[in-house]
């Protein structure tokens, strides 16, 4: 069972997907959020981080790898990941990939 939740972006509830709109709904839940454009094909490094966090694609293919659970991440998908868990993120495909990474606000 993955201790990542995914959430899918949803237009009836949340609107049009874009970078505001999504960075707005992290900031509303509490995270201090960061734009970032991984190049195609790029892999981070495996980190941890003791803070809660959201992984939030808002453009482009994405493998997210949290304590060795691999998912597949798509624009408007947002990965919730507990503090202490293990990540890795991997841009699948030739497109760049833009992402929003929170962190809980104050922690």
């Amino acid at each position: 069972m993955s201790l990542t939740r995914i959430e899918q972006w949803d237009v009836r509830r949340d609107g049009p997907l874009s970078e505001a709109s999504l960075q707005g709904k992290l900031e509303q839940l509490g995270f201090d959020v960061s734009a970032r454009i991984y190049p195609a094909t790029i892999a981070t490094t495996s980190h941890s981080d003791a803070r809660d966090s959201v992984t939030a694609v808002v453009g482009g293919l994405v493998r997210l790898t949290a304590d060795d659970e691999p998912e597949m991440l798509i624009a408007g998908d947002l990965a919730f990941i507990p503090g202490g868990v293990a990540r890795r993120l991997e841009v699948v495909g030739s497109a760049p990939a833009l992402c929003l990474e929170a962190y809980r606000a104050g922690s």
